[in-house]
């Protein structure tokens, strides 16, 4: 696939400019949690070679072409430049008569990764040979009146629970076979063309479609019973009726698949599943034996308590979370494919009001990003390899159509989290199209002061974080330091310049700090790090920004602006140094009163040697803040949290302490590692912090670049420095760039006194290795350098 644009095409295929927006009844009329279906049959006299079919919908879609499923879609986006797909289907087609079918959803109000702009639409679009295909009204569509829309959302930032019944919808509709009955209709009324308000452009997707394998059933690790609640088929929260009814469960050593026994009038089965570690996907279920009204329900959870068997579920938590679908069944076997995608562990599938015995198969279809998994790392320490592989999966499942911070909660595209995520992702594929996504994304989307959304798309405007505004102007530099290219820097001057605009009205002239905007949430971390007044940590995220603007300024050949982020640079050190104790460290700002804060967190101290404040002063800051934190003999309640620990790592590692930062990860990550995916905080609460975030998956890259010793030092990965750490015994790394692989490998011989290894690199890499009792050298790729050492 081609490097996505930074800005949309003006120009989208011309079949495209053919096709009309359509929707049942009406483009704009009562889309509450409204599913809609469409179908359309065509002939072929020949298979084309290639067989390219356009498809988007406001909000998403489902297609089938022949009763078998191709793809979901599309990638979350704005209106303005809405995205669509392009999907090969030659596969899917045959010789003469053929169907696509494609069941759309628009949820009729805004969320964490979607806003409404009061329409729904499906627009397709192909030319194959002489058969054009466009959305007109040859379509048939229809309703789905057997879906329950008075459900709650899964959560505060997600779409609704899908409570669907099949005596109402016929499961086979996608079949090519299925005979259309007089409720599927032409769209008549309001479609709209291809450039119609509010889809004023279209652009390409920008990144691969979906990796969406099914994933098996996990294993059946406990059952239950019980009697339903007096008011169960009402209910709009399928997950709060279920929790009331009791979700604690009875071991059992094992399951002959998901059949449940009948059950009385007003009664209930369920089994606890467990996939083994968190998953993503749409949850499919096939039923067999079903004489017709059986209810089948999933309910989902990360966690459970291990002792009831009971997922940990907090039903008055702020986000709501409530992951839960029901089915009510027709007669005979069928199948379902929930339409959005969950993350979980843990599910409780539970039969209501079956007389006769019924047949319950579970799987899952998975949608995350086709991650290209080039990185690879090895330890002697089993230990390390179980957090690196924990963190991997975490990024996998992290990684969707976009960076999000969880699959379970929220599946927002969090700024602050998706450049860590980044860095992950640099070092397991070298694949740089979700932070380039994310990075328009972002910019635009801006409140009327200039700076950017915490996340987007989204309707969180209490989600505005002017720290994640200077990580967003970080990540532009990011993306050159690992591609080499300023494009998105180029395109988004005008979000650069009006974001650079408010922090210069916001800077207090008398002390050149950065003042506290109670309009916003300042973030910082999870952490009671000052916020207010004039946060000394706020105000070093400006300096770390100004300082890489001046840089891609200077880059893109734009000498008078990069004199002014320099120029500004230096009165912000200026002032930062105003804050520097006689004990040599920096305190955490002036408090609101004018007071200088006499705290001077390791936040603070860290930021201060990321920017190189007072290279006089590291040893201090090292000394007597971070590598105390390191021990943990830091006296302090205000310490970096999961995700912030990366740049104390960082900062470390780079300086030396590198075998000290491994025994951190190492006791730091252990639980998580068990669970198999990295945490929200150290100490997440089950059921209200996630178990499946990405923020925290850092020690990924940090393994790799300590124990491997490969460090890109240049922009595109044409330089890198070469210097392993030697904790245990044993490690190789395999770590991707632009130019290709870079192998490294080590591994201390019998006696232990001599380390010998191979550093692999290739064309257009240079490397400065530095070993221990050796001078500095310098080799090119392609090459294979050995090297025995005496180890330290």
């Amino acid at each position: 696939m081609p490097p996505m644009s930074a800005t949309p095409s003006p120009c989208v295929p011309e079949i495209i400019t053919k096709a009309l927006w359509i929707w049942p009844d009406s483009l704009c009329w009562d889309l509450g949690n409204c599913y809609a279906l469409f179908r359309k049959s065509f002939s072929l006299k020949s298979l084309p070679r290639r067989a390219p079919l356009y498809i988007t919908a406001d909000q998403s879609y489902q297609l089938y072409i022949n009763g078998r499923y191709v793809c979901r879609g599309p990638a979350r986006g704005f209106q303005h430049s809405w995205p669509y797909d392009e999907v090969d289907v030659r596969e899917w087609l045959r010789k003469g008569r053929n169907v696509i079918a494609v069941r759309a959803h628009n949820p009729g109000r805004s969320n964490f990764q979607y806003i409404h702009q009061g329409y729904a639409g499906l627009l397709v679009a192909a030319r194959w040979g002489g058969v054009e295909i466009t959305t007109d009204k040859s379509w048939r569509c229809r309703r789905q009146s057997g879906v329950n829309r008075a459900t709650v959302p899964t959560s505060l930032q997600l779409f609704p629970q899908e409570d669907i019944d099949l005596r109402v919808e016929d499961p086979a509709w996608m079949q090519s076979t299925f005979q259309e009955d007089e409720t599927w209709t032409p769209h008549e009324y309001g479609a709209t063309v291809w450039n119609g308000m509010p889809w004023a452009s279209l652009e390409e997707r920008g990144i691969p479609m979906l990796d969406e394998a099914i994933i098996p059933s996990g294993a059946c690790i406990g059952q239950a019973s019980g009697r339903s609640a007096s008011e169960w088929r009402t209910a709009r929260n399928l997950a709060i009726n279920r929790y009331h009814e009791g979700l604690a469960h009875e071991p059992v050593a094992s399951a002959e698949g998901n059949e449940f026994q009948p059950v009385r009038k007003g009664g209930w089965r369920s089994c606890l599943i467990d996939f083994g570690k968190v998953v993503v996907g749409s949850v499919i279920l096939t039923v067999e034996g079903a004489t017709g009204g059986e209810c089948v329900e999933t309910f989902h959870a990360e966690t459970i308590d291990p002792e009831k068997l009971e997922p940990h579920f907090r039903p008055d938590d702020h986000c709501r979370m409530a992951f839960a679908h029901r089915l009510t069944c027709r007669a005979g076997a069928q199948e379902h494919q929930f339409f959005h995608p969950f993350g979980f562990r843990y599910m409780v599938l539970t039969v209501r009001e079956n007389t006769e015995t019924l047949r319950v198969g579970v799987s899952l279809r998975a949608a995350v990003y086709p991650l290209d998994q080039k990185g690879a790392f090895e330890s002697s320490n089993a230990a390390l390899e179980k957090i690196w592989e924990a963190c991997a999966w975490t990024e996998r499942i992290c990684s969707m159509d976009a960076y999000v911070d969880t699959p379970w909660r929220e599946q927002a595209q969090w700024w602050g989290d998706a450049r860590v995520q980044a860095w992950n992702t640099f070092h397991l594929s070298g694949d740089a199209r979700l932070l380039h996504r994310g990075i328009r994304q972002v910019a635009a989307m801006t409140t009327p002061t200039g700076i950017t959304y915490g996340h987007a798309p989204t309707m969180a405007h209490n989600c505005i974080l002017p720290d994640f505004t200077l990580i967003w102007m970080a990540t532009l530099w990011d993306e050159y330091w690992q591609t080499g290219s300023i494009e998105s820097f180029l395109v988004h001057q005008a979000t650069i310049a009006s974001a650079l605009a408010y922090f210069e009205e916001w800077t207090n002239p008398k002390t050149g700090l950065l003042r506290y905007d109670k309009r916003y949430w300042l973030f910082l971390d999870w952490t009671d790090i000052q916020k207010d007044g004039e946060s000394a940590v706020y105000s070093f995220w400006l300096l770390y920004a100004l300082d890489r603007l001046n840089t891609l300024y200077t880059v893109a050949g734009q000498g008078p602006a990069a004199a002014r982020c320099r120029r500004w640079a230096a009165r912000v050190r200026k002032a930062l140094l105003g804050l520097q104790g006689k004990d040599g460290l920096i305190a955490d700002g002036i408090r609101p009163g004018g007071k200088r804060n006499p705290h001077c967190s390791v936040h603070a101290q860290t930021l201060a040697l990321m920017n190189r404040l007072s290279p006089r002063h590291d040893g201090v800051f090292l000394e007597k803040s971070l590598l105390p934190f390191l021990r943990g003999e830091l006296e302090s309640e205000i310490t970096p949290s999961a995700y912030w620990i990366t740049y104390v790592y960082t900062e470390l590692a780079s300086r030396g302490y590198g075998a000290g930062v491994v025994a951190d990860i190492e006791k730091r990550w252990q639980r998580m590692a068990e669970f198999g995916t990295t945490f929200e905080g150290f100490h997440s609460k089950a059921g209200h912090e996630s178990h499946s975030h990405a923020w925290s998956a850092h020690p990924l890259f940090h393994l790799m670049q300590i124990l491997g010793g490969v460090r890109q030092s240049a922009p595109a990965w044409s330089e890198i420095t070469f210097e392993p750490v030697f904790a245990g015994n044993h490690a190789r790394t395999k770590t991707p760039s632009p130019h290709g692989l870079i192998s490294a490998e080590w591994r201390r011989a019998k006696g232990a006194d001599q380390v010998q290894g191979s550093l692999t690199l290739p064309d257009g890499v240079k490397a400065q290795v530095r070993l221990p009792g050796q001078r500095v050298l310098e080799v090119q790729g392609p090459c294979r350098y050995r090297f025995d050492v005496k180890a330290p």
